[in-house]
């Protein structure tokens, strides 16, 4: 019973971040980067279909740090195509790729602090 209130609550927690996270990533997309609702929606969705690959990629343990590189580098390009086929400037989809790759800085930083995140 103690185990399942805990996982309940780990559950809860992680869902309550994944939403935190998500409300950060529209404002940012909003207010840093000044894109419509329209295409804030797009961006999210876009982001939510790659996002299981992206996780699965970060978790294999069996690769190396390179070939997820390569892997993720591959993922980035085809959100690129699909962010300019939603109406993103160049310089748009830089905006992203920069907050993107702040955003790792600092899960790696939490992660090597060894509070995974916490």
């Amino acid at each position: 019973m103690i185990s399942l209130a805990a996982t309940t609550k780990s559950f809860a927690q992680n869902e309550q971040r994944m939403q935190q996270m998500q409300q950060a990533w529209k404002a940012y997309l909003k207010d840093s980067v000044q894109l419509s609702d329209a295409l804030i929606d797009s961006v999210m969705a876009i982001r939510m279909q790659y996002q299981p690959q992206m996780r699965q990629i970060f978790m294999d343990q069996s690769a190396s740090q390179a070939d997820k590189q390569t892997k993720m580098q591959g993922l980035r390009g085809e959100m690129d195509v699909r962010y300019k086929s939603a109406g993103l400037t160049d310089d748009q989809i830089e905006a992203i790729h920069k907050h993107e790759d702040w955003m790792r800085t600092q899960m790696m930083n939490r992660m090597n602090n060894g509070n995974n995140g916490q």
